[in-house]
Protein backbone atom coordinates (compact mmCIF):
# COMPACT_ATOMS: atom_id res chain seq x y z
CA UNK A 1 0.00 0.00 0.00
CA UNK A 2 2.83 2.33 0.76
CA UNK A 3 4.26 1.65 -2.60
CA UNK A 4 1.28 2.56 -4.44
CA UNK A 5 0.96 5.95 -2.21
CA UNK A 6 4.64 6.45 -3.59
CA UNK A 7 3.19 5.77 -7.32
CA UNK A 8 0.31 8.05 -6.74
CA UNK A 9 2.10 11.15 -5.51
CA UNK A 10 4.80 10.80 -7.74
CA UNK A 11 2.58 11.30 -11.03
CA UNK A 12 0.91 13.87 -9.24
CA UNK A 13 3.70 15.72 -8.62
CA UNK A 14 5.21 15.13 -12.04
CA UNK A 15 1.40 16.23 -13.26
CA UNK A 16 1.42 19.33 -11.40
CA UNK A 17 4.81 20.14 -12.43
CA UNK A 18 4.33 19.85 -16.04
CA UNK A 19 1.26 21.96 -16.20
CA UNK A 20 2.97 24.31 -13.84
CA UNK A 21 6.06 24.76 -16.59
CA UNK A 22 3.14 24.96 -19.42
CA UNK A 23 1.21 27.69 -17.56
CA UNK A 24 4.18 29.79 -16.75
CA UNK A 25 5.88 29.34 -20.43
CA UNK A 26 2.41 30.51 -21.78
CA UNK A 27 2.02 32.87 -19.68
CA UNK A 28 5.39 34.70 -19.87
CA UNK A 29 5.63 34.12 -23.82
CA UNK A 30 4.85 37.64 -26.03
CA UNK A 31 1.60 38.15 -27.30
CA UNK A 32 1.73 36.92 -30.90
CA UNK A 33 4.07 34.02 -30.54
CA UNK A 34 4.12 30.59 -29.85
CA UNK A 35 5.01 29.18 -26.41
CA UNK A 36 7.36 26.63 -27.25
CA UNK A 37 9.05 23.32 -24.97
CA UNK A 38 12.06 21.58 -26.40
CA UNK A 39 11.03 22.47 -29.91
CA UNK A 40 7.15 21.43 -29.66
CA UNK A 41 4.71 24.69 -29.77
CA UNK A 42 1.83 24.26 -27.58
CA UNK A 43 -1.68 25.87 -28.19
CA UNK A 44 -5.36 25.17 -27.05
CA UNK A 45 -8.02 25.63 -29.53
CA UNK A 46 -10.62 28.07 -28.70
CA UNK A 47 -13.25 27.31 -31.04
CA UNK A 48 -15.01 24.19 -32.89
CA UNK A 49 -14.15 24.58 -36.44
CA UNK A 50 -11.96 21.81 -36.01
CA UNK A 51 -14.54 19.24 -33.93
CA UNK A 52 -14.63 16.30 -33.50
CA UNK A 53 -11.44 15.65 -34.22
CA UNK A 54 -9.96 18.65 -32.22
CA UNK A 55 -12.92 19.22 -29.68
CA UNK A 56 -12.88 22.82 -28.31
CA UNK A 57 -10.22 24.24 -25.78
CA UNK A 58 -8.24 21.22 -26.50
CA UNK A 59 -4.35 21.17 -25.88
CA UNK A 60 -2.76 21.50 -29.24
CA UNK A 61 1.18 20.43 -29.43
CA UNK A 62 2.57 21.51 -33.13
CA UNK A 63 5.87 20.89 -34.60
CA UNK A 64 7.75 24.54 -35.19
CA UNK A 65 9.96 25.28 -38.25
CA UNK A 66 8.29 22.48 -40.37
CA UNK A 67 9.53 22.06 -43.72
CA UNK A 68 6.43 23.07 -45.84
CA UNK A 69 7.85 21.07 -48.78
CA UNK A 70 6.84 17.94 -46.38
CA UNK A 71 3.19 18.53 -45.71
CA UNK A 72 0.37 16.77 -47.37
CA UNK A 73 -3.01 16.64 -47.77
CA UNK A 74 -4.65 15.97 -44.73
CA UNK A 75 -2.12 17.28 -41.93
CA UNK A 76 -3.70 19.66 -39.60
CA UNK A 77 -1.22 22.51 -39.65
CA UNK A 78 -1.24 25.96 -37.54
CA UNK A 79 -1.01 28.93 -39.61
CA UNK A 80 -1.35 32.89 -39.30
CA UNK A 81 -4.07 33.75 -40.42
CA UNK A 82 -4.79 36.75 -43.02
CA UNK A 83 -8.10 37.28 -43.44
CA UNK A 84 -10.39 40.00 -42.34
CA UNK A 85 -10.69 40.18 -38.60
CA UNK A 86 -8.49 37.19 -38.01
CA UNK A 87 -5.49 38.44 -39.67
CA UNK A 88 -2.26 37.59 -37.76
CA UNK A 89 -4.10 35.35 -35.41
CA UNK A 90 -3.14 31.90 -35.31
CA UNK A 91 -5.86 29.24 -36.65
CA UNK A 92 -5.99 25.80 -37.25
CA UNK A 93 -6.81 23.60 -40.11
CA UNK A 94 -6.83 20.94 -42.13
CA UNK A 95 -4.89 20.90 -45.62
CA UNK A 96 -7.46 19.94 -48.65
CA UNK A 97 -5.32 21.25 -51.02
CA UNK A 98 -1.53 22.34 -52.21
CA UNK A 99 -0.77 24.69 -54.96
CA UNK A 100 2.32 25.63 -56.28
CA UNK A 101 3.51 29.42 -55.88
CA UNK A 102 6.55 31.65 -56.89
CA UNK A 103 7.29 31.51 -53.06
CA UNK A 104 6.45 27.98 -52.62
CA UNK A 105 3.75 25.80 -52.03
CA UNK A 106 0.14 27.27 -51.17
CA UNK A 107 -2.15 25.67 -49.06
CA UNK A 108 -5.90 25.29 -49.06
CA UNK A 109 -7.19 24.81 -45.62
CA UNK A 110 -10.41 24.00 -44.15
CA UNK A 111 -11.64 23.25 -40.56
CA UNK A 112 -13.70 19.98 -40.58
CA UNK A 113 -16.88 21.26 -38.96
CA UNK A 114 -16.49 24.24 -41.66
CA UNK A 115 -19.16 23.65 -44.93
CA UNK A 116 -16.36 25.38 -46.70
CA UNK A 117 -13.01 25.91 -47.23
CA UNK A 118 -10.93 28.68 -45.87
CA UNK A 119 -11.30 32.31 -48.07
CA UNK A 120 -7.83 33.02 -47.49
CA UNK A 121 -5.14 30.43 -48.52
CA UNK A 122 -1.79 30.29 -46.64
CA UNK A 123 1.84 30.79 -47.90
CA UNK A 124 4.64 28.58 -46.29
CA UNK A 125 6.06 31.66 -44.62
CA UNK A 126 2.53 32.10 -42.47
CA UNK A 127 2.60 28.19 -41.73
CA UNK A 128 3.53 27.72 -37.72
CA UNK A 129 3.58 23.70 -37.70
CA UNK A 130 1.98 20.75 -38.17
CA UNK A 131 -0.17 19.28 -35.48
CA UNK A 132 1.52 16.06 -33.99
CA UNK A 133 -0.53 15.92 -30.53
CA UNK A 134 -4.23 16.70 -29.34
CA UNK A 135 -5.69 16.01 -25.78
CA UNK A 136 -9.12 17.29 -24.68
CA UNK A 137 -8.11 16.53 -21.33
CA UNK A 138 -5.32 18.45 -20.92
CA UNK A 139 -6.80 21.42 -22.74
CA UNK A 140 -9.42 21.54 -20.10
CA UNK A 141 -6.59 21.04 -17.07
CA UNK A 142 -4.89 23.84 -18.87
CA UNK A 143 -8.04 26.01 -19.08
CA UNK A 144 -8.49 25.83 -15.41
CA UNK A 145 -4.93 26.70 -14.06
CA UNK A 146 -5.05 29.70 -16.54
CA UNK A 147 -7.75 30.90 -13.84
CA UNK A 148 -6.11 32.66 -10.97
CA UNK A 149 -8.71 32.14 -8.33
CA UNK A 150 -7.73 28.25 -9.11
CA UNK A 151 -4.11 28.67 -9.45
CA UNK A 152 -3.26 28.59 -6.14
CA UNK A 153 -5.54 25.93 -4.83
CA UNK A 154 -5.08 23.70 -7.68
CA UNK A 155 -1.32 24.91 -7.80
CA UNK A 156 0.02 26.15 -4.95
CA UNK A 157 -1.29 24.28 -2.08
CA UNK A 158 -0.94 20.59 -3.42
CA UNK A 159 3.21 21.98 -4.19
CA UNK A 160 3.35 22.94 -0.37
CA UNK A 161 2.08 20.00 0.59
CA UNK A 162 4.17 17.88 -1.04
CA UNK A 163 6.92 19.73 -0.05
CA UNK A 164 6.20 19.59 3.75
CA UNK A 165 5.44 16.12 3.00
CA UNK A 166 8.85 16.00 1.68
CA UNK A 167 10.57 18.17 4.63
CA UNK A 168 9.53 15.30 6.76
CA UNK A 169 10.44 12.58 5.34
CA UNK A 170 13.79 13.91 5.11
CA UNK A 171 14.16 14.73 9.06
CA UNK A 172 13.07 11.82 9.68
CA UNK A 173 15.17 9.91 7.88
CA UNK A 174 17.59 11.96 9.19
CA UNK A 175 17.26 11.59 12.73
CA UNK A 176 16.98 7.40 11.75
CA UNK A 177 20.17 8.11 10.71
CA UNK A 178 21.68 9.65 13.82
CA UNK A 179 20.23 7.48 16.05
CA UNK A 180 21.29 4.62 14.16
CA UNK A 181 24.82 5.87 14.57
CA UNK A 182 24.11 6.61 18.23
CA UNK A 183 23.35 3.31 18.98
CA UNK A 184 26.54 2.06 17.26
CA UNK A 185 28.79 4.75 18.47
CA UNK A 186 27.67 3.38 22.05
CA UNK A 187 27.79 -0.48 21.46
CA UNK A 188 31.38 -0.14 19.89
CA UNK A 189 32.57 1.88 23.07
CA UNK A 190 30.76 -0.80 25.54
CA UNK A 191 33.02 -3.83 22.97
CA UNK A 192 35.95 -1.64 24.04
CA UNK A 193 35.20 -0.91 27.72
CA UNK A 194 34.57 -4.79 27.70
CA UNK A 195 37.46 -5.75 25.88
CA UNK A 196 39.77 -3.38 28.15
CA UNK A 197 38.14 -5.26 31.41
CA UNK A 198 38.92 -7.91 30.27
CA UNK A 199 42.43 -7.56 29.62
CA UNK A 200 43.30 -5.43 32.86
CA UNK A 201 41.91 -9.32 34.33
CA UNK A 202 44.57 -11.55 32.35
CA UNK A 203 47.08 -9.04 32.89
CA UNK A 204 46.31 -8.91 36.64
CA UNK A 205 45.96 -12.94 36.96
CA UNK A 206 49.43 -13.31 35.15
CA UNK A 207 50.57 -10.56 37.85
CA UNK A 208 49.94 -12.40 40.86
CA UNK A 209 51.27 -15.93 40.20
CA UNK A 210 55.25 -14.30 40.87
CA UNK A 211 54.11 -12.62 43.95
CA UNK A 212 52.46 -15.16 45.83
CA UNK A 213 56.15 -17.35 44.71
CA UNK A 214 58.06 -14.51 46.81
CA UNK A 215 55.55 -14.49 49.70
CA UNK A 216 56.08 -18.27 50.31
CA UNK A 217 59.92 -17.96 50.44
CA UNK A 218 59.61 -15.39 52.79
CA UNK A 219 58.18 -17.83 55.35
CA UNK A 220 61.95 -18.69 56.28
CA UNK A 221 65.07 -20.89 54.45
CA UNK A 222 64.55 -24.30 53.68
CA UNK A 223 64.66 -27.20 56.40
CA UNK A 224 68.30 -28.20 55.01
CA UNK A 225 69.71 -24.75 55.67
CA UNK A 226 68.02 -24.44 58.79
CA UNK A 227 69.53 -27.73 60.20
CA UNK A 228 72.79 -26.73 59.04
CA UNK A 229 72.33 -23.49 60.87
CA UNK A 230 71.75 -25.29 64.05
CA UNK A 231 74.48 -27.98 63.62
CA UNK A 232 76.92 -24.79 63.62
CA UNK A 233 76.31 -23.36 66.60
CA UNK A 234 75.57 -26.34 68.53
CA UNK A 235 79.18 -27.04 67.65
CA UNK A 236 80.42 -23.78 68.28
CA UNK A 237 78.74 -24.00 71.72
CA UNK A 238 81.03 -27.53 72.39
CA UNK A 239 84.40 -25.64 71.25
CA UNK A 240 83.57 -22.87 74.00
CA UNK A 241 82.68 -25.20 76.61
Amino acid sequence: MKHVLRVVNALAAVVIVVALVVLLRATFTPAGEVPTIGGYGILRTLTGSMEPAIPVHSLVVVVQQTDPAELQVGDTITFEATEGALDGALNTHRIVQIDEGPAGPVFHTKGDANAVEDAQTVSADHVIGRVVFVSSGLGVIVSLLTNPLLFFPLIVVPLAVLLVLEIRKMVKSAREVAQAEEQAALAQAVEIIKRQREKQAVQQEAGEQPVDAACGSDDGPPAGEHGETDEVSESDSLEKK
